[in-house]
């Protein structure tokens, strides 16, 4: 007989208590729980038994659905040679015992997690938003305003009459794109200063700061065409598709679900923002050049809005730094983006 000692889960809540399941010499199984309740397993050839890897405990699965573990690995290795079921056991616990071999896997995932996170992912990520109906991003952006109002922004500072004729200005531009139902917002940026952004339900807005720093209404049509290339190229969906893969992928390598919230899944996700963001602005340049000359407006217009935003969060300087929390914390420039609008025209008087 053979008797193991470990701890009894029934499956049914997190709750455990200590136990001892015996195997008598013709393979049958009984559990003995702390509390004194004993209970038939049946034959040890019918239960599940996880694999041996280093130390960890080994799970014996019983037939109700519950669970016996144990640290005793030794011992059910006995067990499983004495039953003929220790070859594939044991050839598992030999690879994860082989120092090269592990550290081969390891190279391996590495370089899967990082092709999938380079290429794969935003590769997904881009044919599922396509396939997103404008319709189904507003479903899914409902209540975005609605937060960013109690945590971020207040009310509008502009006069109505200031607000009215932007958006009368704004109206054949986005009467353009009907299948977003666009809709211009104004607010007040408080601590975010100046900043435009495109929301998933359609909504594009403005903090007044951004308003006021236009120096030319044309100024603002253009970061009006830049934040409808966001909507176009459904950046905020393939972000958030792209976040929520590489969690996946992780959880998935990991086999650890409960400790979904920990750091090491929120790091990719700072980094594939980082990652991407410069990307997904240089398609919503692309777009904004292409809605500017498409228009009859000079595409210098969005290079002197965007260097003015760039000076004054750099002190005053021309080099191109960026600190803060304002349009260019969410819209991340460089230079050569700036110099591309500026050389493609003069601006019209």
């Amino acid at each position: 007989m053979t008797e193991l000692v470990g701890d009894y889960h029934s499956g049914r809540d997190s709750a455990r208590q200590k136990a001892r399941l015996r195997i008598d010499d013709d393979g049958q199984c009984r559990l003995y729980l702390e509390d004194g309740a004993r209970r038939d397993c049946g034959a040890f050839d019918g239960l599940t038994v996880t694999p041996r890897l280093g130390n960890t405990p080994r799970i014996i699965e019983l037939p109700d659905g519950s669970g016996f573990e144990t640290r005793d690995n030794d011992a059910v290795d006995v067990l499983l040679r004495r039953h003929g079921r220790a070859r594939g056991h044991r050839w598992l616990h030999r690879l994860e015992s082989h120092l090269p071999l592990v550290i081969l896997a390891t190279v391996l995932v590495a370089a899967f997690v990082a092709a999938m996170a380079t290429w794969g992912i935003p590769a997904a990520a881009r044919v599922t938003a396509q396939a997103l109906s404008p319709e189904i991003n507003r479903k899914l952006g409902q209540g975005t305003l609605e937060i960013l109002d109690r945590s971020t922004f207040s009310e509008s500072e502009l006069p109505p009459e200031r607000q009215q004729q932007l958006r009368e200005l704004f109206a054949p531009y986005v009467a353009a794109y009907p299948d977003w139902q666009i809709r211009i917002l104004f607010r007040n940026g408080g601590d975010i200063g100046a900043n435009a952004m495109a929301l998933p339900g359609g909504q594009i807005l403005f903090t007044d700061q951004m308003v006021e720093l236009a120096e030319d209404d044309r100024e603002l049509l253009a970061v009006l065409g830049h934040e409808i290339g966001h909507l176009e190229h459904r950046h905020l969906m393939r972000r958030a598709l792209q976040n929520s893969m590489i969690t996946v992928i992780i959880m998935f390598i990991s086999g650890d679900v409960s400790q979904a919230s920990n750091l090491i899944y929120a790091l990719p996700t700072l980094l594939m923002e980082l990652a991407y963001s410069r990307d997904f602005e240089i398609e919503a340049d692309d777009f904004a050049y292409e809605f500017l000359t498409r228009n009859g407006i000079s595409p210098v217009w969005f290079a002197r809005i965007m260097r003015r935003l760039e000076a004054q969060v750099s002190g005053g300087t021309d080099d191109g730094a960026a600190s803060g929390s304002d349009f260019l914390s969410t819209h991340p420039p460089t230079l050569e983006r700036i110099r591309r609008f500026e050389e493609a025209a003069e601006p019209e008087s």
